[in-house]
């Protein structure tokens, strides 16, 4: 099972946002949300793509969700 956390839209170049995930930063395709995402925008990705653009509500909700399971000792693994 896959576990999508949201970024969020740090630069974007052309096709592509670099994005912000939990501290770590990836570049990843945009083109098929291209006019709809901007800076600051929360996205949800699979592999290298953006596949949803989500409200900064949702995307809190679910980061505060996954740090309250860390926090009771839930592991994910791939």
């Amino acid at each position: 099972m896959c576990i999508n956390i949201p970024g969020k839209v740090i630069l974007i170049k052309e096709e592509n946002a670099k994005i912000k995930q939990r501290g770590h930063f990836h570049w990843v395709d945009i083109s098929s949300l291209k006019d709809e995402v901007k800076k600051g925008d929360y996205l949800l990705t699979y592999q290298e793509a953006a596949i949803n653009k989500i409200s900064p509500k949702n995307a809190k909700e679910i980061l505060r969700l996954m740090d309250s399971t860390s926090d009771a000792g839930v592991k994910c693994s791939n």
